[in-house]
């Protein structure tokens, strides 16, 4: 199997397709990355190392709730400035594992400077992304308070900047959306059997999926809540104030 990295903007149910693929035999790291309430399945290590590079090089970064594009443009000419020798030895480190899998939404800003050393010709990509109402639900219901457009211009422009990263190296990808995977999970694990060259069980999807499947994780109900929550705290939203830092108390 090659090596997957999935490039992705936050609260995507990243977690859940990374679990998967970890259960399909994919190296996560020695540790993962977890939340108050639940495994994000990322490698710590990564995480860590892309937060030194964004502290290093866009140290007034709030990465949860701020894209521009000019700061993915800004870390991509820091070149002559990285330790490229660093990178490289933890791609080694990856590489002696066997298959790998990377997942991280800093990847976004620091992929072009990994892609100086990684083998990108045994990498599969996959964009993740979220249907905007689900995302925004689930932002608000988990205390990463959000306007509707916050969540629609953000996840939107970190998707359209990780695509604009593979189009302009000619890599090929699969883009699907988490709500493909629970609304349609037998053709959706089939599509990325084919992308990644392996079977993919529903088995190994209920084995790590906590939400029902042939159904959306979020209810009307939910939307309900959310807008309640928004309302409450208007003045804090899209990072603005003391809730500017996401609680990430939902796994999706």
């Amino acid at each position: 199997m090659d090596n997957v990295i999935i490039l992705t903007h936050g609260i995507s149910g990243s977690s859940v397709v990374s679990a998967l693929l970890a259960e399909a035999g994919y190296w996560i790291g020695s540790e993962t990355r977890v939340k108050p309430v639940y495994d994000t399945f990322e490698n710590s290590d990564l995480v860590g190392m892309n937060e030194r590079l964004l502290a290093a090089h866009l140290p007034d970064l709030k990465y949860e709730y701020d894209f521009r594009g000019s700061d993915v443009r800004h870390m991509a000419r820091q070149r002559d400035r990285i330790d490229f020798d660093a990178l490289r030895a933890f791609v080694a480190q990856c590489d002696g594992q066997g298959p790998w899998l990377w997942k991280d939404p800093r990847l976004t800003w620091t992929i072009r400077l990994w892609a100086e050393v990684l083998p990108l010709q045994r990498l599969r990509f996959l964009v993740l992304t979220r249907e905007p109402v689900q995302a925004w639900v689930s932002a608000n219901v988990g205390r990463h308070v959000q306007g509707w457009r916050y969540t629609q211009n953000d996840n939107g422009s970190i998707t359209q900047s990780n695509l604009a990263f593979l189009r302009e190296a000619g890599l090929p990808f699969l883009k699907f959306s988490f709500e493909d995977l629970l609304l349609r999970p037998e053709p959706t694990l089939e599509a990325l059997g084919r992308h990644l060259d392996l079977s993919l069980s529903m088995e190994q999807l209920q084995l790590v999926c906590r939400l029902p499947l042939y159904r959306r994780s979020k209810s009307g109900l939910d939307f309900a809540k959310a807008l309640a929550i928004l309302i409450k705290n208007f003045g804090e939203r899209d990072g603005r104030g003391r809730l500017g830092r996401p609680a990430w108390a939902t796994l999706d």
